[in-house]
């Protein structure tokens, strides 16, 4: 006599399918300390992305959470609470470091912006370039940046180390070449060059990718017109709005 299927698989190995999925289930429950089922935080409702490219993306400034799944959510919760109690204390104790690092990456600009007002020159300008060089994508909000880069406060010069101010002063005062590796010609006009073309290419071809052409754009520039030079990261890095830049040329690489 023919064994029942369901589906094409015997009910034996399709109660072993369910019983390998309960003990998956309680593993995560042990492993994520899931806790029992609840409701999300009123708080994180509104920020799940169910269209993203990884699938259902819990995107919240200070807690994300990538396949998003509400069997997730007693863990989820518990973790979102711990960071909002962590950045209420660091707002209060006015630990403007830890308060703008426990936001995610894409929202610590928005984080360094809430509290600079309250800053003293001494924090601001080293927080200023540690939120720079954090940032992704920096050139999506130039103007933003060019502001905080131009603020008028005193000791300037400590958003760089000894060894950049150095450099910087070596600078020749006028016609300095400057390069930026960019694709397609929304992304010629940025507030980041350097002062390497081996750099500018590297920049080029790793943002073109396979499927866009990889420029480097030449040009020069003044020394008072450069807000910053950074090389903690080895890439000769120029801080510049480039509105004070004059690109001479623009090539291949």
């Amino acid at each position: 006599m023919m064994e029942e299927t369901v589906e094409g698989t015997s009910r034996e190995e399709f109660q072993a399918t369910i019983d390998g999925n309960i003990k998956q289930l309680e593993q995560l429950k042990k492993d994520f300390d899931l806790g029992e089922a609840e409701e999300l935080h009123r708080d994180l409702v509104d920020h799940i992305d169910q269209a993203g490219p990884l699938g259902s993306f819990l995107k919240h400034p200070i807690i994300f959470f990538a396949h998003y799944d509400e069997v997730f959510n007693a863990h989820i919760n518990k973790l979102y609470l711990q960071k909002k109690k962590d950045t209420t204390k660091a707002l209060k104790e006015k630990n403007w470091k830890l308060w703008i690092w426990l936001h995610e990456r894409p929202y610590r600009l928005d984080a360094f912006i809430t509290v600079c007002k309250d800053m003293n020159s001494k924090d601001y300008w080293p927080l200023l370039k540690d939120t720079w060089v954090d940032a992704e994508f920096p050139g999506v909000n130039k103007e933003i940046w060019v502001q905080l880069f131009t603020r008028k406060y005193s000791d300037r010069r400590k958003i760089m180390t000894g060894k950049e101010r150095r450099v910087f002063n070596n600078l020749p005062k006028n016609d300095i070449n400057i390069y930026r590796g960019y694709y397609g010609d929304e992304h010629q006009d940025g507030i980041s060059w350097t002062l390497s073309y081996d750099k500018a290419s590297w920049f080029a071809k790793r943002f073109a990718g396979e499927s866009n052409k990889p420029l480097v754009a030449e040009a020069v520039c003044d020394k008072e017109d450069i807000l910053a030079y950074f090389d903690n990261r080895k890439e000769e890095e120029i801080i510049i709005d480039s509105e004070k830049v004059i690109i001479r040329r623009s090539q291949p690489v």
